[in-house]
């Protein structure tokens, strides 16, 4: 039985995305006969945990030495933890981590059958680590994003120049240990192929996130207040307001059918400030966030779902994405002109991306969800469920594998 060893930092139960992924990718490779090693750190007191997302295979925590930030509010804490972020910023607070787990990894994988390595990242500790348990025992390495490394140009108040250059010369040294990369988006991809030309392109794969297969949802009601939801933060860079203006305009067009939007988690300052400054508020609706079961559930009546992605992340899909896509609603993308947004809701069929800036095409997409004039694809959707994109994963592991496999006899015939 071929050994898949997973190093992610992050891991269920904890709700994070990079926990996410790879929870339902484990649980399908366990499905399809391989035995299935993780790695990730240990659980913490102060995690929020989701009980809907699967453990699966063997699961190995250990802890870092130290944890970084440095707890506590103090003067000196805080200097060195000033002092730290602007040090650690090529390669994140989490490189502690590395050398635990990949200690862990090889006690761990030492007395297995051979396999592969895939060490997923953010964190790049895990690809520290993944790439140094790789070479120890002298397994195919794949290395998996999330997000890029320094295969994007991080604005200066998260990564300097300097940072920058250490960050692509860390980089570009451990993936020549890596058999292939799988970047998650078309747009990741082709970053990375010009950051790295030196790679083989021909190993660099494109497998995105995906979701889990629900049943048909039921149709929302035909008549009164159409529902807008969004789920999750508005982070720097996004706003709610150019939906809430098309709201407010089509509320006033269609009064026996008053547009609402509700999202769920806290909206920041500046955010409730621009809304109210526009005049916005009574078309918005603030909910706490709740289990994602319970969200689930609101998703599935929702007439439209709504993801907003900002400047600086253009090559990324938001999550929540696919939790849409499982919900089978119609999906209003809100991006920049050249976000990976626009390609995913085209090729999928699961709704439409607009720019924020485009009043009309907000106001008449819309429109058109608002009133059951567009159904998701689902023959094109299905393509994302986990299962499916499992498959395309088995490929990359079974490629990389066979070729390790048969370097010994190709050394043997040399000799």
């Amino acid at each position: 039985m071929r050994t898949v060893l997973i190093i992610s930092y992050w891991f269920a139960p904890n709700p994070a995305v990079g926990a996410k992924r790879f929870s339902f990718l484990a649980r399908e490779f366990a499905r399809m006969g391989y035995d299935v090693h993780v790695i990730t750190q240990d659980a913490r007191g102060d995690w929020k945990t989701d009980a809907s997302l699967p453990v699966p295979g063997t699961i190995h925590r250990c802890a870092a030495p130290f944890r970084l930030p440095l707890e506590g509010k103090g003067l000196v804490r805080r200097a060195v933890n000033s002092l730290l972020r602007r040090l650690l910023s090529p390669i994140g607070w989490e490189i502690p981590w590395a050398n635990a787990a990949a200690r862990q990894a090889f006690d761990a994988a030492s007395p297995l059958s051979r396999g592969v390595v895939i060490a997923t990242s953010p964190a790049p500790a895990a690809i520290v680590a993944g790439a140094t348990v790789a070479r120890r025992l002298d397994w195919p390495l794949i290395v998996d994003y999330r997000d890029p490394w320094s295969a994007h140009q991080w604005p200066r108040w998260r990564r300097s120049a300097v940072a920058q250059w250490i960050a692509r010369h860390l980089e570009r040294r451990l993936l020549r240990r890596s058999a292939a990369r799988v970047l998650n988006t078309p747009a990741m991809h082709a970053a990375f192929a010009r950051s790295f030309p030196q790679l083989d392109d021909t190993r660099n794969f494109v497998i995105p996130n995906g979701f889990e297969a629900a049943a048909a949802p039921p149709p929302p009601a035909a008549s009164g207040p159409r529902v807008i939801v969004h789920a999750g933060e508005i982070f720097t860079g996004r706003s709610l307001v150019p939906v809430l203006r098309a709201a407010a305009t089509l509320s006033a067009r269609h009064p026996e059918r008053p547009v609402r939007l509700a999202t769920y988690g806290e909206l920041p300052p500046a955010e409730r400030a621009r809304i109210r400054a526009a005049g916005l508020e009574d078309f918005v609706e603030v909910r706490a966030r709740v289990p994602f079961a319970a969200l689930f559930e609101e998703l599935q009546r929702a007439h439209v779902l709504l993801a907003v992605v900002g400047e600086h992340m253009l090559y990324s899909t938001p999550y929540k994405v696919y939790d849409y896509m499982a919900a089978g609603r119609p999906i209003l993308g809100i991006a920049p002109a050249g976000a990976a947004l626009f390609e995913l809701l085209a090729e999928s069929g699961a709704g439409a991306c607009v720019t924020p800036g485009d009043d009309a095409a907000i106001e008449q997409a819309l429109e058109r969800f608002l009133h059951g004039d567009v159904v998701p694809l689902r023959a094109r959707v299905d393509r994302y469920r986990w299962s499916n994109l499992a498959q395309q994963y088995r490929a990359v592991i079974e490629q990389v594998a066979g070729a390790s496999e048969s370097l010994p006899a190709r050394q043997a015939a040399d000799a």
